[in-house]
């Protein structure tokens, strides 16, 4: 597993609450960090993929730097910190113009020049030209002269991309960084998502071999939706680590609800989604619920049983009871490969990549119209049986509409007639004749304007 190489990396630093998440979101020009009026947000170091110069350039946002540990998991966001500018090529460090330099500023600026990499200066908060001019007190952490931005009123934030420009420019020309394209946009996305605490950041890291998240016995440890590239047997792929995703009627707070709404756009984003369940739990009605959001967006999908190792210690239930198990609980399942899984000790983790790779390119089918019209002419969908008070339908032929997701139209005399029972036996003769397992179908029922003969 590796990680990509040849991407330069930039990362965003400073104490908590002076606005690195909203920078963050600025420069990538979309909101991905959660941002709320409330300091410590960020805990893992979150990243994306923007063009600086013709290269695709890694940014990196960090939790809030403090010098003492806070909280059980502050030591884990710390060292989040250090592994983030160890790797980057240039660190903005983000400072508070109204606050003005502070120890902690100090101690960042002590900390960053231990690690030797170019350094501009960012100075948030300067929501006017008075402000603008306090911002020269910086000077004294010796980056020299700080960029002044606003990130409420994007003032700034045109001349700090073209600094940041120009840093790159340079290390590229001392060829400290390489120029060749990295086509991360052509990356395979992977959403790992499931419940609070069922083990997805475990899951991560030893995909990885690395600490790249931080793991907690404590529900809700993740707070955004995290990227990170890698690749596997000459293929790559951006995963996504993701907040747990529970009912609405138990999200308490802003981070919460935020947080979740990363996670669902996560599986918007994803290719292939790999929902962990915990072994110990089964099936819940919120799995279920997530299990239906990524069928309704059209994402591949591979179900993940984690913690198989203890459960399989405690009850001595073999794979295929469990897999009836889980039939029973719904029928959601049956469309979609299960694998057991152990993310502490890595058991068959390479694997369900392997698989995700598999269902990521049956995304790319593409059936032909008469090969279609050959399965639904040997099972004609008008001879289900329906009530005797509605009118048959008579179904005429049928087409592929869309890949990515995978959808078909159907051609009817009456849609009207078309019943529930209709799209479930041509969903379950799609699925008989094409390679559909792990993804999901949509079929669309329109009014044909002519008669077969």
């Amino acid at each position: 597993m590796e990680k990509h190489k040849n991407i330069s990396s930039i990362c965003i630093v400073g104490r908590p609450n002076v606005g690195k998440s909203s920078l963050f979101n600025l420069l990538m020009g979309e909101r991905r960090a959660v941002v709320v009026g409330q300091s410590g947000t960020t805990r893992d170091r979150i990243e994306t993929l923007i063009r600086i110069s013709g290269l695709n350039v890694k940014l990196v946002d960090t939790g809030g730097y403090l010098s003492k540990n806070i909280d059980i998991l502050h030591g884990d966001v710390k060292d989040q910190i250090y592994q983030a500018m160890e790797e980057s090529s240039i660190v903005l460090m983000l400072v508070d113009t109204i606050a003005g330099v502070s120890p902690m500023d100090e101690e960042v600026a002590h900390l960053l020049r231990k690690f030797s990499k170019p350094v501009v200066l960012v100075a948030n908060k300067a929501d006017s030209d008075k402000l603008s001019n306090e911002a020269i007190e910086f000077y004294k952490l010796g980056f020299g002269h700080p960029e002044s931005i606003s990130c409420v009123h994007r003032r700034g934030i045109r001349k700090l991309k073209k600094r940041v420009k120009e840093e790159i420019e340079k290390l590229v020309e001392r060829e400290e960084i390489s120029s060749d394209e990295d086509q991360a946009s052509e990356n395979m996305k992977i959403a790992v998502v499931g419940r609070p605490n069922v083990g997805k950041s475990s899951f991560v890291n030893n995909l990885l071999k690395s600490n790249r998240v931080i793991v907690s016995d404590i529900p809700g440890t993740t707070r955004d939706s995290i990227d990170t590239y890698f690749s596997y047997e000459d293929a790559k792929y951006t995963l996504i680590d993701t907040a747990g995703i529970r009912h609405r009627r138990k999200v308490k707070t802003p981070v919460d609800f935020y947080s979740m709404m990363r996670s669902k756009e996560a599986i918007t984003r994803a290719d292939v989604v790999l929902l962990l369940l915990d072994a110990a739990e089964g099936i819940t009605r919120d799995d279920l619920g997530i299990l239906d959001t990524i069928e309704k967006n059209g994402k591949a999908c591979i179900v993940l049983v984690n913690k198989w190792d203890l459960a399989s210690e405690v009850e001595d239930v073999s794979i295929e009871e469990y897999k009836k198990h889980l039939g029973y609980a719904t029928n959601y399942l049956n469309k979609f490969p299960i694998t057991f899984i152990s993310a502490k000790t890595g058991k068959n983790i390479l694997n369900s990549i392997l698989q995700a790779k598999v269902l990521n390119a049956g995304l790319d089918m593409n059936v032909s119209t008469p090969f279609l019209n050959k399965i639904f002419t040997k099972n004609n969908p008008s001879l289900v049986p329906v009530s005797k008070k509605k009118k048959r339908p008579n179904f005429l032929y049928i087409i592929q509409s869309s890949k990515r997701p995978v959808e078909f139209k159907f051609f009817v005399n009456d849609p009207s007639s078309v019943m529930p029972a209709h799209r479930t036996f041509i969903e379950n003769q799609l699925r008989a004749n094409l390679p559909l397992f792990g993804i999901p179908v949509k079929v669309f029922i329109s009014k044909s304007k002519k008669e077969r003969k």
